[in-house]
């Protein structure tokens, strides 16, 4: 009855092998421990035929942590040792089981669970070394032995984006390529240089490279010129977010600008005033750095984001009942430019709303925007005319619409660097969990394989094992 009972077990721990019988089962501490044999059955040499016989039989401890609960599972498997009873032949062999490969000390499972394990990004070498007990080695080193992953074949749109990893002076800018369509990463390359860039897109298939029609990238001259290089029929895009970034940061400095020329004004009268009374006085911040450094996000943002208030409140600061309308007024008494310049700004990201799937239309209001930016007294929007002069095709390529797959749903979309952005933040987060990774091709496949929807294993068959010595005893 007990026998059978624990024979039952085996399927709850996943052993492949049909014929194992659980023999006991202790519990001490947070370490459960399973005793397991096979039955003993007649066995022949497969060398010569001849009838083998036992000599003996070795104990081999197995971490199998299948139930994935508070204790640490262990098997104790009795291995018998068969030796052949030719005198001309003598072939030793030993037992062999399916659930565990020779000269092991986890199960096939345990290796397949802590691969599956890295597919979470939360997770680091170290966090599934303690969930599996093994070392954060081990957990690495069955990942790096069957995970290795092939770059994805190009679609006809494409994104190219540039991530920080700093690994070493190799690798300081990964070039991520990105299928525009399911968002997957087609490919992950360790450095944007040219010498690494220029024999890998040269290597592609010129099949694969001329079915690219769109490549989508910022505004990084190196990346636009991969359409002449690579791409024979393809056209370069330029993603919007970019273009709209460019400017708002041009404001943004600006608004710093001013910021620091306010600080040091109230520095200076601080230090006048210190001298004057000799003694340190204390000097309260003043209302122009109080509205610069708190309210600036209502000239960066866009208008159409910003939710009025028209009810007052009472303001800290100033301790008077304010509003929204109150705050803008006070930032345009302090720099008068800052209205033209939110004005100015939100012409470009209202054309860049209008338009999609329109690119012949977006051509002919660009081209008009283009001409007020040149006319304007502010050099910030001349030198962004220019920007859009230059880049005036690309931009407007952007207003191309295409299949997106995402959430089980095929629409269309805009072709923008928005998914890209999106991978790049994941790969930043897995170098923080990482704590520095300085194995490019770990991190490679680790990204890969925890951000592609259907990742699919390249992995070696012959595990290099880990092998235990003949003569532990437990």
């Amino acid at each position: 009855m007990k026998g059978g009972y624990m024979n039952s077990i085996t399927d709850l721990l996943d052993l492949e092998d049909t014929d194992i019988t659980i023999t006991d089962i202790q519990i001490q501490g947070q370490t459960k421990t399973l005793f397991l044999e096979s039955k003993p059955v007649a066995h022949y040499c497969p060398s010569c035929g001849y009838k083998m016989h036992s000599r003996g039989i070795k104990q081999r401890k197995i971490n199998h942590p299948i139930l994935q609960d508070n204790y640490r599972l262990i098997l104790i498997l009795k291995q018998r040792r068969w030796r052949c009873t030719n005198p001309d032949c003598r072939y030793d062999t030993s037992e062999t089981f399916k659930f565990v490969n020779r000269n092991r000390r986890t199960t096939n499972a345990t290796d397949m669970l802590i691969v599956s394990a890295y597919q979470n990004l939360a997770e680091s070498s170290v966090s599934i070394s303690k969930r599996f007990h093994v070392s954060d080695t081990y957990a690495h080193d069955v990942f790096d032995r069957y995970v290795k992953l092939d770059r994805l074949p190009l679609t006809d749109a494409i994104s190219v984006d540039e991530v920080f990893l700093d690994m070493d002076n190799d690798c300081k800018y990964a070039l991520v390529i990105q299928d525009f369509h399911t968002g997957d990463p087609i490919d992950l390359l360790r450095s944007r240089r040219t010498n690494v860039t220029e024999p890998y897109f040269a290597a592609l298939p010129m099949e694969e490279r001329a079915a690219v029609k769109y490549l989508i990238s910022d505004m990084y001259n190196q990346y636009i010129t991969y359409v002449d290089k690579y791409f024979p029929n393809a056209v370069p895009v330029v993603d919007s977010f970019h273009v709209i970034q460019w400017i708002i940061r041009k404001v943004d400095n600006y608004i710093r600008q001013l910021l620091k020329k306010y600080r040091q004004r109230d520095r200076e009268l601080q230090e006048k005033l210190s001298r004057q009374q000799q003694k340190t006085v204390s000097f309260p911040v003043s209302d122009e750095v109080y509205i610069l450094q708190k309210y600036r996000w209502l000239i960066l943002s866009n208008q159409s984001n910003i939710l009025y208030h028209s009810d007052l409140r009472m303001d800290p600061h100033f301790h008077v009942l304010m509003n929204t309308y109150d705050y803008e007024s006070w930032l345009f008494r302090i720099a008068p430019n800052l209205k033209d310049y939110r004005d100015l700004k939100e012409l470009y990201i209202q054309f860049n709303a209008r338009n999609a799937g329109n690119p012949v239309s977006a051509r002919k209001e660009l081209t008009e925007l283009i001409q007020v930016y040149m006319k304007s007294g502010h050099e910030i929007f001349r030198e962004f005319a220019s920007l859009l002069e230059k880049y005036q095709d690309p931009i407007i390529n952007s207003f191309i619409m295409v299949e997106k797959i995402g959430n089980g749903k095929i629409y269309d979309t805009r072709l923008s660097n928005g998914p890209i952005e999106s991978l790049n933040r994941k790969i930043k987060d897995l170098k923080r969990l990482g704590r520095g990774f300085r194995n490019f091709e770990h991190f490679r496949n680790r990204f890969l394989y925890a951000t592609r929807a259907l990742p699919v294993l390249n992995g070696v068959s012959d595990y290099n094992p880990v092998s235990y010595l003949e003569n532990d005893e437990f």
